[in-house]
């Protein structure tokens, strides 16, 4: 039996603290005891007859619970830049930019995940579960993807799906991707409503994935509580040719030499030692790939859009 014990409340999150009780309670339930302590962090014992009692400490997000039912790809993502992180490498967050070639090159921990994206995993497959009944689209899920659609040398992009989409339109195939959204709204879920527009942040995270996997479309659903709305984006070939050459900068110019001297030198200050290779904040083509951006948000089409299952008119 899992036991709990909140010693830190936490402001704005207490419909989504509330959440994660009840699945943690729910889905834990492995003869493990865990306790949440004040800080998020939980600490693991182990009951056993013939190693005794060991215990072990770690983050309250790295609960098997809050992990992806099967995307669980960290050490392939390790050494790879993929398609959720294509809006950091660019510059939508300057400061991601920096923090992201620091993972990259092995100076700190990659990003394991925060409160927002335990929510999504926990929720991803009832999600998907409702975007099967509202399109009867059959889903199928692939492994970890490299790219390497021309060259080898490509395969330094990756992506990691949520689904395939696979159908015939008047007896042509039809090759499209799922992306599911699942937003926290730091934890206010009374009022969590679903999109009425995409975000432009999501935009080349959307065309990486076309690209990198060849579909030509892509269903974005957002679940929320209270509704859900579904998206329909087209590939855009000519937004992939730039978004890949300020990709290419970050990778090539920034994370691949500062790894190497990272690996094979006494680096102890990167910020001074490898200077040389610290990205600016955002890349030269990041205003026009943001303008390119709403371009392809404003043609997005909003297929449909629920609340608590009335569709909108």
């Amino acid at each position: 039996m899992v036991h709990l014990i909140w010693t830190r409340v936490v402001k704005d999150l207490h419909s989504a603290a509330c959440c994660f009780h009840k699945l943690l309670c729910h889905s834990c339930s492995n003869g493990n005891i865990y306790i949440i302590t004040s800080g998020f962090s939980i600490r693991r014992r182990y009951y056993s007859h013939t190693r005794g009692d060991s215990s072990v400490s770690y983050s309250f997000l790295e609960a098997p619970c809050l992990q992806h039912r099967f995307k669980n790809w960290q050490h392939l993502r390790k050494h790879k830049l993929t398609a959720s992180t294509f809006s950091s490498a660019i510059g939508f967050w300057p400061q991601r930019r920096v923090q992201l070639w620091l993972e990259k090159i092995g100076a700190i921990e990659p990003f394991s995940g925060n409160l927002a994206t335990g929510w999504d995993n926990i929720k991803e497959e009832e999600a998907l579960e409702r975007y099967k009944i509202i399109t009867g689209n059959c889903v199928s899920f692939p492994d970890f993807q490299v790219y390497k659609n021309v060259r080898p040398e490509d395969d330094w992009l990756a992506a990691s799906p949520d689904g395939l989409v696979d159908s015939y339109l008047y007896g042509l195939p039809s090759r499209g991707v799922l992306e599911i959204k699942c937003p926290f709204f730091n934890g206010n879920m009374a009022n969590a409503y679903p999109w009425r527009r995409i975000p432009l942040y999501y935009i080349p995270q959307a065309q990486g994935l076309m690209e990198i996997l060849d579909r030509d479309w892509m269903d974005m659903y957002v679940w929320t509580e209270n509704g859900s709305s579904l998206f329909r984006l087209y590939r855009d070939t000519e937004y992939w040719d730039l978004l890949k050459i300020a990709l290419s900068d970050f990778w090539w110019k920034h994370v691949h030499p500062a790894r190497e001297a990272y690996l094979n030198s006494n680096i102890s200050d990167p910020f001074l030692q490898l200077e040389s290779f610290i990205p600016a904040p955002r890349h030269d083509l990041h205003r026009y790939l943001v303008c390119e951006s709403k371009l392809i948000v404003n043609s997005s089409k909003l297929l449909m859009r629920e609340i608590r299952g009335v569709l909108e008119g």
